[in-house]
């Protein structure tokens, strides 16, 4: 697809719909997951941009370090533009790209892929590029590409959407450095909880919450399970997999529920069930009708943000379920029961004081489409359509 056809036409079929552009590790489409830069990624849709997709931190050093590449998988092309759910996407696969390594020697001879990979860029990214008014970048390889961005897309407003502390999830510590440097030269820094604000002295740094598909979970559906209770945890992040074996076995009359690509390295019990990584409107029924949320963290230094910024624990409330998780996660989070990470019994209490309390009422929210007005908003970048909102955005 070249750069003509892609930008003939928006949602809206004028040529004046404002261009946005999203670096991100994750893709659009074609049945993939959602997160957060997906869900941001369609409400600018629904206000009338045109929404084009980058997908980064691919390479061919990704079959090297045994990364399947499973968007590849999915059957999503690479290295060219293609059309999915009103949107434009490109899975990026370079020769290289900012890998973590251990050991000071090997991140010594990685750190220079950080400098080298804005120049990766393909011009089928970058000539459409130059058109966009907003680039919102994730917190992840895409920092590298900062720069570049900056002198391609000119006019944009740039926006860094920091969804995590890139050490703590396991980024090259030179793209932190990185990220340092270039902080101020951002139109905006965006963080999800209070507990990141000053992480990058010198950024214009915000707080606006994530948000939730309400569409999704207000529509209704059936329940997919047959018996109960049932107890759903939906994400593999930072996944406390000991403990989610414990609770199963120590509760054998509880249905479990695990959504995430990473396998579980035991032998699951016959009432846990392991689907797998799932399409987001497939995951919805199983939460609107679920007993109860898991959010089984294991202990990381720094991860303590995820009391506030935790998606699944959004999802959760609003459909109101007991939400339990360890206390460093939980803490500000109402009605959540919490457990002391270090002491398994601590959890197992937990879960069984969440099935006795049962659901309550659902949570107030933000929409997705409120958190893409605010940081319209705020960045200064420009609103494309009117768009009522359905709720206020609460940034404390």
């Amino acid at each position: 697809m070249t750069g003509d056809l892609l930008f003939d036409s928006g949602e809206n079929g004028s040529r004046e719909s404002p261009v946005a552009f999203l670096f991100t590790q994750q893709t659009i489409g074609l049945g993939a997951r959602k997160t957060s830069m997906v869900f941001l990624a369609e409400a600018l849709r629904r206000r009338g941009y045109r929404v084009h997709v980058v997908t980064v931190q691919r390479s061919w050093l990704s079959r090297l370090r045994r990364d399947q590449e499973r968007a590849t998988a999915r059957g999503v092309p690479r290295n060219r533009w293609y059309a999915a759910d009103g949107m434009q996407g490109f899975l990026w696969v370079p020769p290289v790209h900012p890998v973590a390594t251990r050991g000071k020697v090997r991140q010594w001879i990685s750190a220079p892929l950080i400098a080298a990979y804005g120049a990766l860029l393909p011009r089928a990214v970058v000539e459409p590029l130059r058109k966009a008014e907003l680039v919102v970048i994730e917190s992840c390889s895409a920092v590298a590409l900062f720069r570049r961005i900056r002198r391609v897309a000119a006019q944009a407003r740039i926006l860094y959407s920091m969804n995590d502390r890139l050490t703590v999830i396991g980024m090259h510590p030179g793209l932190q450095r990185r990220l340092h440097a270039d902080a101020p030269r951002y139109d905006l820094v965006r963080v999800p909880a209070q507990a990141l604000l000053d992480d990058l002295p010198g950024a214009r740094a915000a707080l606006v919450r994530h948000g939730i598909d309400r569409r999704a979970f207000d529509r209704a559906s059936a329940s997919p399970y047959s018996v109960g209770p049932n107890a759903v945890l939906i994400g593999d992040m930072m996944l406390d997999q000991p403990l989610l074996e414990r609770l199963a076995r120590t509760f054998p009359t509880v249905r479990f529920h695990y959504f995430g690509r990473t396998p579980l390295a035991f032998a699951a019990p016959a009432n846990l069930t392991a689907w797998g990584e799932q399409p987001f409107e497939r995951l919805v029924p199983f939460v609107q009708h679920a007993d109860v949320g898991l959010a089984l963290y294991r202990r990381v230094p720094g991860l303590a943000y995820l009391a506030e910024s935790s998606l699944k624990n959004l999802q959760y409330r609003y459909c109101g379920l007991p939400v339990v998780g360890p206390e460093f996660a939980m803490r500000g989070v109402p009605g959540a029961l919490s457990y002391d990470p270090e002491c398994a019994g601590s959890a197992v209490e937990a879960l069984r004081r969440a099935l006795a309390k049962g659901r309550g009422p659902p949570e107030a929210v933000a929409d997705w489409d409120d958190v893409a007005g605010e940081l319209l908003r705020l960045s200064g970048a420009r609103e494309a359509s009117v768009h009522r909102s359905r709720s206020s955005i609460h940034s404390g």
